[in-house]
């Protein structure tokens, strides 16, 4: 198992930071998405007013660590754009990862 977590932003603020175990990046991200594709159901066009995007990174940080910048080792983002048919949930790698 690798470690991971999911840290929550909104605007350049980080508001929630959950670690995560997984396999490989590809299940990390898969159980991240999926977790919060549940999580903001029924709420998309609130929580895109907001600003709200979610960052899946590698490793985990401690306490002390977690701070009020993006951290160096994000895999990618989860975000929502609006589209004709309301907000979605859209995924934007960080090529680094090669994701």
């Amino acid at each position: 198992m690798q470690n991971f977590a999911v840290t929550t932003w909104a605007g350049d603020r980080m508001i929630g930071h959950e670690p995560l175990f997984a396999e490989s990046i590809t299940e990390a991200r898969a159980f991240a998405q999926g977790m919060i594709t549940e999580r903001i159901r029924n709420h998309t066009s609130m929580l895109a007013k907001f600003g709200l995007r979610y960052v899946i990174e590698h490793g985990h940080r401690t306490l002390e660590e977690l701070t009020s910048h993006s951290p160096a080792n994000a895999i990618g983002t989860l975000h929502m754009v609006e589209k004709p048919t309301g907000p979605v949930l859209i995924w934007q790698p960080n090529d680094r990862f090669n994701s």
